[in-house]
Order: C-alpha cells, then sequence, then structure tokens
C-alpha cells in the first residue's frame, strides 16, 4: 500500500469514528440544551466543564502531546519502539503525580470559591466535580500520541464516543432521579467523569497491543531535555488559545445566562465539520511529518503537508460556505426542543454565521502549529499565541462597551483565529520553508471558487425543496429533507467541479465513489 492510500484509510477510519463521537456529542448538546434550555445552571455547568478541558488541552492534546510525539519519532527512528516506550514510562512517572497535585489543588480552590462567593456556588461546585476529569484524559492523550504514532488511529476517536455516551446516560437516565436543575447537572459531571475512565482505558489497551509494558521508564537526559525545552513553548501556547476560548466564553456568560449557551452551541456545531474531517487529517499527518523531518526526508514532508493542508481547504472552506447560508434551518432543525426556543435558535443562528468564517483558519491553525513543532520551533506557536489573546481580548472589550453582545464576541474572536493563522505561516515560511515547498495558490482558488458555487446551489435548493414540502409535511421532517437534498445536490455539484479541475486530491474522491459504485460494476479511472 503506497503512503497516499496508507494517509487515506486512516483517515478515513479516524473521520468514521470521529462521526459517531460527534452524532453523540450533538445529541448530548440537544439533550442539555432541552432539559436546561438557556437557563443559569445549564450555563453554569457548560462554563464548569470547560475549565478540566482547559488544562486537558493545555497539558495533555496541547503542549505534552506537541512536545512527545516528536521526540517519540526521533526515538523510534534512531533506537526502535521499545525505546520509544520505555521513554514513554519515564515521562508519565514525571507528570502523574504533579497532575494529580494540580487536580486536587483545583477541586479545593473551587470549594473555596464556593464558601467566598456563594452567588457563584453553582459554578463552583460544578467546577470542583469536573476536576478529575483532567488527569484522566491527559494521560489518555500521551497514550493516543504513543499509539498513533504506531500507525494505529481512531482509538482516540472510539473514546470520545464513549464519553458523550456515558453524559447522555448520565443526564438523560440517572438525571431523571433528580428533582431539581443541580442534581441533573451533578449526573452530567458523573457521566464526564466515568466517560474520561474510558478514555484512559482504551489507547491504554491499544498501546500494550502494539507491545507496550508499564515499567520503571527509560531515562534518557537529552529526550527529557529535549521535551522539557520544547513544553514550556508549548504548554504557553496551547494554554493562551484556550484562555482565548475561555476568555470568550466568561464575557458570553457575563452578558447573558443565555449569551453563552448561544456562543457554546454555535461553536460545537462549527467544530462537528473540524473535528470530523480536518482534526482527523491533522492526528494522521503530525506522526507522519515528524518522522519525515527525523529521518531527514524533506521531499515527504513537504508533500504530506501539502496534501494535509490541501485536503482541509477543500472541507473546511466548502462547509463554511454551507453552515453560513444554512444556519438557520440547522440550528432550528438541531435544537428546537423542550426549553430551547425559536428566539434562542434566532440567536444561536447569527453566531454560527460568523463562527463559520474562521472555521478553515481555524483548522489550518492545527496543522500549522504541529508543523512548527515538529521543526522544532514551539517558541513561535505561543508569540502567535500572544497575538491571538491580545487582539480577541481588546476586541472583546471594546464589542462589549460598544453594545453588540455575544455577536461582537464572535466577530473578535474571527478576527484573532485569521491573524493568528497569519502569523503562523509568516514563521513558517520563515524558519521551515521546506513545509511549504509545493505552491498552494491555484488549489486554493479552485476550493474558494468552488465553496461559493456549492454555497449559492444549497441555500436555492434547499429553500425551493423546503417551498414544495411547506403545507405536506411536518416542519422537522420537511427541513431535514429540505437540507439532506438540496445540500446532496450542492456537494455532488462541488465534487464533480473539483474532479474536472483535476485537483490534486481527486484519487481520494475517485476511491469514495468507486466504492459506492462497485455494484454496478463500473468504476473511474485514474
Amino acid at each position: 500500500m503506497t503512503e497516499q492510500a496508507r494517509q487515506y484509510r486512516d483517515m478515513a477510519k479516524t473521520t468514521s469514528w470521529t462521526m459517531v463521537s460527534r452524532v453523540l456529542g450533538l445529541f448530548r448538546d440537544q439533550l442539555t440544551a432541552a432539559i436546561f434550555g438557556a437557563s443559569a445552571v445549564g450555563a453554569a455547568f457548560l462554563f464548569a466543564f470547560q475549565i478540566p478541558n482547559l488544562f486537558r488541552r493545555l497539558l495533555g492534546e496541547g503542549a505534552l502531546t506537541a512536545a512527545i510525539v516528536p521526540v517519540l519519532a526521533d526515538k523510534t527512528a534512531r533506537e526502535g519502539k521499545a525505546a520509544a516506550f520505555g521513554f514513554l514510562n519515564h515521562v508519565l512517572r514525571r507528570i502523574l503525580p504533579r497532575m494529580i497535585g494540580l487536580t486536587l489543588l483545583s477541586v479545593g480552590s473551587a470549594l473555596l470559591w464556593a464558601f467566598v462567593r456563594p452567588a457563584d456556588a453553582n459554578v463552583a461546585i460544578l467546577t470542583a466535580a469536573c476536576m478529575p476529569y483532567m488527569p484522566l484524559v491527559c494521560v489518555a492523550a500521551l497514550f493516543t500520541s504513543a499509539v498513533n504514532l504506531s500507525g494505529r488511529f481512531g482509538l482516540a476517536e472510539i473514546a470520545s464516543g464513549l464519553l458523550n455516551l456515558c453524559m447522555i446516560v448520565g443526564l438523560g437516565l440517572f438525571g431523571l432521579l433528580a428533582d431539581t436543575e443541580m442534581g441533573k447537572a451533578g449526573w452530567l459531571c458523573a457521566g464526564a467523569l466515568a466517560g474520561g475512565t474510558l478514555q484512559l482505558l482504551i489507547p491504554l489497551q491499544g498501546l500494550r497491543q502494539e507491545g507496550w509494558q508499564p515499567g520503571p521508564g527509560q531515562v534518557d537526559p537529552v529526550a527529557w531535555r529535549t521535551l522539557s525545552v520544547a513544553f514550556l513553548p508549548a504548554a504557553l501556547g496551547a494554554g493562551i488559545q484556550q484562555i482565548n476560548f475561555l476568555v470568550s466564553r466568561g464575557l458570553a456568560f457575563k452578558v447573558s445566562d443565555a449569551g453563552l449557551t448561544y456562543y457554546y452551541i454555535a461553536n460545537r456545531i462549527v467544530e462537528l465539520p473540524i473535528g470530523l474531517f480536518s482534526a482527523s487529517i491533522a492526528v494522521v499527518m503530525f506522526p507522519a511529518l515528524a518522522m519525515a523531518f527525523a529521518q531527514g526526508d524533506r521531499p515527504t514532508l513537504a508533500r504530506n503537508y501539502a496534501r494535509g493542508l490541501r485536503l482541509i481547504l477543500a472541507v473546511n472552506v466548502a462547509a463554511a460556505f454551507g453552515l453560513a447560508v444554512l444556519a438557520g434551518p440547522i440550528v432550528q432543525l438541531l435544537f428546537e426542543f423542550g426549553k430551547f426556543t425559536p428566539e434562542h435558535c434566532a440567536a444561536t443562528s447569527r453566531l454560527l454565521v460568523l463562527f463559520a468564517v474562521a472555521m478553515p483558519f481555524y483548522a489550518m491553525i492545527s496543522l500549522a502549529t504541529r508543523a512548527l513543532n515538529v521543526a522544532g520551533q514551539p517558541r513561535v506557536t505561543l508569540i502567535a499565541a500572544l497575538h491571538a489573546l491580545t487582539i480577541n481580548f481588546l476586541g472583546s472589550l471594546g464589542v462589549i462597551m460598544l453594545g453588540y453582545g455575544v455577536e461582537g464576541l464572535a466577530i473578535a474572536n474571527a478576527a484573532s483565529t485569521i491573524w493568528q493563522y497569519l502569523v503562523l505561516r509568516h514563521y513558517l515560511k520563515r524558519l521551515a520553508p521546506e513545509f511549504l515547498a509545493e505552491p498552494m495558490l491555484k488549489p486554493a482558488l479552485q476550493v474558494l471558487f468552488g465553496s461559493f458555487l456549492l454555497g449559492v446551489i444549497a441555500y436555492q435548493a434547499t429553500a425551493w425543496i423546503h417551498l414544495q414540502g411547506f403545507n405536506h409535511l411536518p416542519e422537522k421532517l420537511n427541513l431535514a429533507l429540505s437540507m439532506l437534498l438540496g445540500g446532496g445536490v450542492a456537494m455532488v455539484a462541488y465534487a464533480i467541479y473539483l474532479y474536472l479541475l483535476r485537483y490534486p486530491e481527486r484519487d481520494l474522491l475517485r476511491g469514495f465513489v468507486n466504492k459506492l459504485l462497485r455494484p454496478t460494476g463500473y468504476q473511474l479511472k485514474a
């Protein structure tokens, strides 16, 4: 199997399990919105759960993953898999006690906050209940990084799906036993902790199947120094990026209880295509980039980075146009249940349009950051994150003072995201130009024009189909069929457009179509 075919297979596997996870996550958010609406307790849980998520992305999926993957790739290339696993054990023995200590300190601080500020007791208590989730998923992120480097993908996405399932069961089943909204939120926290445990055990089992065994670890002062040097700027960079999200959501919470709910739901919808495709692309490409860099294979490095970026552009720019033109029907179909009213849907859809603008840049940031980490330049990812934080913070304060509310916060966040990518690309071009050896202007223009056509077709086709069924079908069914058929027509037209223009990754599309056509005996030829 060729390198390209293997990468496409791994991306397809990761995307498939991610889709399951995201669908379950979407149902979890629908259930949460239906039960809590835009209430203060629902907003308190959303705020509380993002605290351990901040540490997870800072310490686990952020700094540790970014720092350790290049080191493990280098040890694997030079000394073999056993040596890499031995060093992983050493890292675990060094960081696990610190994570547990940080968790206990955070729980104690949250409970003290509840005692000192009774008005914030709900947020503080839920934060304390959620904090044990942090060390579970941080260690899980380390295990996942190592198992991905061994060529096994999809385990983290399976575990993420089980997290969402546990939270659904916690709120939808055991939550029925609670008489108060805080009681229901408590069961939601319990589901998160159960899911976090599964998120740790699943990649752990996959790593054991690859030959890893718990042990004292292999001390390697040079590798540990490399990891330590890379960790601090990566931690600060990832931390500042997550603080950026925390600032926006915290300000949205202060604007109004409902504002954070609208902001959260719109953000979650945008994360669906990012998680389905862009994250899968970055997850598969990161080990490939790290191994190519460790082996000094510059042509493979440039080829893999360009392939990942072209795939991200083809998916995310089109998805951004689609989400923007269909924002209203999407939110109405997915979230207009229970206490979540049409007015709530309208406010959320306006935010969704604004978030969609920045979605392709957020996806490209993920790949550019990984490339700079591979090149040993985590310091500049910190600089880019500081730029984004400054723009977002000052912009957010400005729009609040001008009275623009959560819509203004979304604009400030989008502006900071776009600027962060531009800064990252500037440093990538200056410090590691080998990643950018393949030209990208032509495919970017092809995608931009094709995505505009997709948006026009999706909007017009969906509106026309919805009009035909307006007096004949229930509104929810009519919306679902309209977007399914109208969006399907638009996506087929977009795929044909890229195929006819000979977009470099058309072979991925051709392989997918040939699988669908296999029963007919007809196959598209290269």
